[in-house]
């Protein structure tokens, strides 16, 4: 039993490593791209922004167009042939409510990296802003 304990120990451990190794890393890379320069910092909030947007547009595509695909009716006559045969394709479904709660809930999650990504730029733009006045100041002071 306790064997069974620590090899879903173990799983839960690796799986958490899995998954917080790459989140350091972009965060090492975002931290990277706004010390290099200005604009670059913009490139993976940007990206995270368009990747929410797919997602949600995904699950709302899902959501209008779901029911599956097109099904062929076939008539046949007591003797086995067929007498009719058509096409029905499903019919596109409106927005509910709740569709669009979870859409806009989908929305706020899948835009927790952008925030994240856009904080660290607005830490290191302010602090670059904040550089640049100090260096002004001093310029003016020397004058």
């Amino acid at each position: 039993m306790s064997m069974m304990f620590s090899a879903v120990g173990i799983a839960l451990v690796a799986g958490v490593f899995m998954m917080l190794v790459p989140i350091a890393l972009l965060v090492v890379l975002q931290v990277w791209l706004c010390r290099k320069g200005g604009r670059l910092g913009l490139i993976l909030p940007v990206l995270s922004l368009l990747f929410s947007l797919l997602i949600v547009l995904n699950l709302a595509g899902l959501q209008i167009y779901s029911g599956g695909g097109a099904t062929t009716v076939t008539t046949y006559d007591e003797s086995g042939q067929i007498v009719e045969q058509h096409r029905e394709e499903p019919e596109r479904r409106e927005l509910t409510p709740g569709a669009m709660g979870a859409i806009a809930g989908l929305f706020l999650v899948a835009n927790i990296p952008t925030v994240v990504h856009g904080g660290i730029w607005l830490h290191y733009k302010n602090r670059r802003d904040f550089q640049n006045d100090l260096q002004k100041m001093r310029i003016e002071d020397l004058e």
